[in-house]
């Protein structure tokens, strides 16, 4: 009886042990994954301002002003209007003025 009363209780013993083991491994499961969830959102938070910032990189990139300041750093020019040939095979001279844009070039070359 004495031997089985003391087995009986190594038993809750352990029993409680275990289950104290458990609550604690637990517990630090969730601080753990708490910890990696705070790290993947500040990554979350870094990557979106990085793709902010290069969204407006090339907006600047693409933008006329920048790629006519390319252009003319690698000696491009403006074509004459009689250089140009349009699909049509009409020569560029003959339909110069018809748009706006052309216009507007136009009269900044006259200036």
């Amino acid at each position: 009886m004495l031997k089985r009363t003391r087995n009986y209780r190594l038993g809750i013993i352990g029993g409680l042990c275990a289950v104290f083991f458990l609550f604690a491994w637990e517990n630090v499961q969730a601080v753990k994954l708490g910890y990696n969830i705070e790290k993947l959102r500040r990554e979350i938070k870094d990557l979106e301002s990085a793709n902010t910032y290069l969204k407006k990189e090339i907006r600047i990139s693409l933008s006329p002003e920048k790629l006519e300041a390319e252009a003319v750093k690698l000696g491009m020019v403006y074509p004459e209007p009689g250089a140009v040939v349009m699909l049509d095979g009409t020569p560029a001279a003959k339909t110069a003025g018809r748009g706006w844009l052309a216009r507007l070039f136009r009269l900044n070359k006259a200036s």
